[in-house]
């Protein structure tokens, strides 16, 4: 995998939705919150279906009750791939059906 330029990640990131680009941790960032737990739950089942698509694999994380918070990077490149930015893609996708 083609490690992404920082120009790159920031115009596409933009694009998709509102993520954070962590450039010290070369990492993306997103934080959502949903009506409660098994919300919250079901949302991170979807994207693991995605991720395991992808064989990309993000840290997951739920906050509280309701807070998920999604980190992803490519630790075999070091960094932001076009994989990252399928798995955001991915989340906002799923997202959308949450509305």
């Amino acid at each position: 995998m083609e490690l992404l330029k920082v120009d790159e990640i920031t115009s596409r990131i933009r694009m998709v939705g509102p993520w954070e680009y962590d450039s010290k941790d070369k990492i993306l960032i997103r934080e959502t919150r949903f009506k409660d737990f098994m919300e919250a739950m079901g949302f991170l089942n979807k994207l693991a279906e995605i991720a395991e698509k992808l064989n990309h694999h993000p840290d997951m994380t739920v906050c509280e009750y309701n807070r998920v918070i999604i980190t992803t990077t490519t630790h075999d490149a070091g960094g932001i791939t076009d994989n990252d930015m399928k798995l955001a893609q991915g989340f906002e996708k799923i997202l959308e059906g949450y509305d």
